[in-house]
């Protein structure tokens, strides 16, 4: 019987579809080779990668020498890089082109486990007639994914014989080897690094190692720690481990030549198999002297004289647009230029205004903030440019500085500019332009130094156009413009909850947090026109409502779920659900059948049916 959480069935029927849709024949097939002269040039590009599996390779073939089989490892497009074992074997598939140089992409030769892990990046067996080329049927093929570090796919491995040779065990061994290449090529990478070892009590697991640099960010991972930790590519570099997991310090420490070990507490929520014995593997950092930890230790003190202020380090996205955004931010912060920054309210505008400032070289002077369309307008120009004892009825007998003054050498940030009354414009304009500002009720101006950051959710540039906002004033302000996207376009708005769970964790002191299925679809579907503050606002209600650490789609507020389920057609993401997040789901559960029911959602007889159709024949 095939593993439930392993529902080949389904993916060799998606991998028919495919093949059935590029037209795949045997003629076209038989051709995707490359001649000698390329592939020579083709496999000096993988060179690196080749040297550091070649003992696995060679301890590969000579187990397989006599068994009538063969190890293969192919790129990820598909090109057979290396194939060796029983020679004998090797020259009668010579005959469908299982040699150095041949394509075995899905697209050319369809269904075939190398090349259908390329696309499903799952390990898959494909024995005899479940081959889609005639040719192959006389096959079985055990492959598995390599990854690298990062969770990029890196290559294939695979296992191949004749078809009645096939021993289910095959997979678990190819899988287990594949695994074992990405510990090597995560252990001895040429960085300086810490890699800790994560065992799970609960044998017939694999452990996790996961990789971080000298100031405790996370670095890389092989499969099982970015299963467990929810990694990414662009979450690594952007995070601390000790964001993902608790008790850490001892094991960050440096003490010469000791190896600390120890039982952690893994935050991944469900309350099963959260228990892990962690151990230093290998600690190549560069020792932390005196001055390296004194260094640190004033960062971390000007930090706090900042009034905590966030910094780019702070602030979390992997979306391709966010981080367009922040790149340009942070090139921005190295000048002097007046910055606008346009998004949606809840899209962070006020975080990337104090990132700039503190990347900047006024890091160190005062930052002042003011929102244009929340002070009354009768107040907004004495809060601006401040005023003299006596000015006004009410006035402080001693005078008072203005925002522009008290901003005087760092950062000024007017937050929804576009609501700032046209006799402000004129005056704030002034300010630009002689570089000093006049008190109300004086006669004296002041030179004043600062650096305007603006923001506006609101197309500025309308606003100039039907005469609400003084162009003169928008080119003065235009200087560097960036656009945050909102949380609606981002691709990584299940990665960003999940960080903000983990900081509503240490906020309720109530143990680890984990979303259901249903509701990381939840938060992948709905619109969020608040954004950022809006899912936050959202995820501490569900948080504070949830039980046993399970944050469902019930506890997240009356309004979202009543706009959710009107708008998200959930029919078709309930499918989603059943043909891919339920073995994950299984996974977490440990095979059970309710605590998966409950999490997704969906009745026991639902989940029975389901795993039924996944395991049932083709």
């Amino acid at each position: 019987m095939k593993s439930l959480l392993e529902p080949t069935s389904v993916l060799l029927k998606k991998s028919w579809e495919r093949s059935r849709m590029n037209g795949v024949n045997a003629l076209t097939a038989k051709d995707a080779i490359l001649e000698k002269s390329q592939f020579k040039q083709y496999r000096e590009q993988k060179e690196e990668f080749m040297r550091e599996i070649a003992p696995t390779m060679e301890h590969l073939a000579y187990w397989l020498k006599s068994s009538y089989s063969i190890v293969i490892i192919c790129d990820t497009s598909g090109y057979i890089l290396e194939s060796k074992g029983d020679p004998s074997f090797l020259k009668d598939t010579e005959k469908i082109q299982v040699h150095q140089g041949a394509c075995w992409s899905e697209q050319v030769r369809g269904t075939n486990s190398a090349g259908t892990v390329i696309v499903e990046k799952k390990p898959l067996a494909v024995v005899g007639t479940e081959h889609y080329l005639e040719a192959n049927h006389m096959l079985y093929c055990a492959a598995s994914p390599i990854f690298d570090p990062y969770g990029e796919l890196l290559a294939v491995l695979d296992f191949s014989g004749l078809s009645v040779k096939y021993h289910p065990s095959l997979l678990g061994m190819v899988d287990a080897m594949a695994r074992k290449i990405e510990d090597w090529l995560l252990i001895h990478r040429p960085d300086r690094q810490l890699v800790i070892s994560l065992s799970p009590q609960q044998p017939g697991k694999h452990r996790a190692l996961v990789a971080v640099n000298q100031d405790g960010v996370v670095t890389g991972g092989n499969r099982e720690a970015q299963m467990l930790l929810h990694l990414d590519k662009h979450l690594m570099g952007n995070i601390q481990l000790s964001d993902l997991l608790t008790d850490m310090d001892s094991l960050l420490q440096r003490p010469a030549g000791a190896l600390r070990s120890g039982t952690l507490l893994v935050g991944n929520g469900n309350g099963v198999d959260n228990r892990w014995q962690a151990s230093v593997l290998i600690d190549t950092r560069p020792p932390l002297t005196a001055l390296s930890a004194a260094s640190k230790e004033k960062q971390k003190q000007k930090r706090t004289d900042a009034s905590t202020l966030y910094s780019f380090e702070d602030i979390f996205g992997s979306d391709d647009s966010f981080l367009k955004a922040i790149r340009l931010a942070k090139r921005a912060a190295a000048t002097d230029y007046t910055i606008m920054l346009s998004g949606e309210s809840g899209t962070g505008k006020d975080l990337i205004s104090q990132a700039i400032h503190m990347a900047s070289p006024r890091a160190n002077k005062p930052f002042v903030a003011i929102n244009c369309g929340a002070v009354p307008k009768s107040l907004l120009e004495s809060e601006l440019f401040g005023y003299e004892a006596g000015a006004f009825t009410g006035a402080k007998q001693t005078g008072q500085a203005g925002k522009i003054e008290q901003a005087h050498g760092g950062t000024l940030f007017l937050d929804e500019i576009a609501e700032m009354p046209m006799e402000m414009q004129v005056a704030l304009l002034r300010v630009l332009q002689d570089l000093s500002v006049t008190r109300i009720g004086g006669t004296k101006p002041a030179h004043v130094d600062v650096r305007i950051i603006t923001a506006t959710h609101t197309d500025l540039w309308k606003k100039v156009q039907d005469g609400s906002f003084r162009a003169d004033l928008f080119y003065r302000l235009q200087g560097v413009h960036i656009i945050l996207p909102p949380l609606r376009e981002r691709a990584d708005r299940l990665q960003l909850a999940r960080l903000l769970l983990t900081g509503i964790e240490t906020e309720l002191n109530q143990g680890s947090l984990s979303l259901s299925a249903a509701a990381e679809l939840l938060i992948e579907n709905y619109t969020w026109p608040g954004n950022v503050r809006q899912l936050t606002a959202a995820l501490r209600e569900a948080a504070f409502l949830s039980e046993d650490g399970f944050v469902d789609t019930s506890c997240f507020p009356p309004y979202i779920l009543s706009t959710y389920t009107k708008t998200a057609a959930p029919t078709g993401e309930l499918e989603k659900i059943g043909n891919y997040a339920i073995v994950d789901v299984l996974h977490k559960t440990g095979g059970n059948i309710s605590e998966t029911a409950r999490l997704l959602g969906i009745g026991r007889s639902t989940v029975y049916r389901k795993m039924k159709k996944m395991t049932g024949p083709m």
